[in-house]
């Protein structure tokens, strides 16, 4: 489980998902930095109650990187074991 204290790491640093311990703290990354990108757009709407400012826009992107997190801890759509299946099929082929 990825914990509060690893919030402040960004989630498209890509080398730190290469220096990861094992494939399912990666999937749950993954997992994190998918939601994001899918909550950033639905946020994205100029009449949002965060409004246009940097401000507005700086805490909807906080809010959509912890809700992220947050899904991503939870897995409610079951992603973080169809990814690790597709990982064990890599490497079952030859793969790294």
């Amino acid at each position: 489980m990825i914990g509060k204290a690893q919030i402040g790491r960004l989630y498209w640093d890509l080398n730190s998902l290469s220096q990861m311990r094992s494939s399912k703290e990666a999937v749950k990354e993954f997992e994190a930095y998918l939601f994001h990108i899918f909550l950033k757009e639905a946020f994205d709407d100029s009449s949002s109650l965060f409004g246009n400012s940097f401000q507005g826009k700086f805490f909807k992107d906080m809010f959509a990187m912890e809700l992220s997190q947050e899904i991503a801890d939870t897995d409610p759509l079951k992603l973080a074991s169809f990814f690790e299946e597709a990982i064990k099929r890599y490497k079952s082929i030859g793969g790294r």
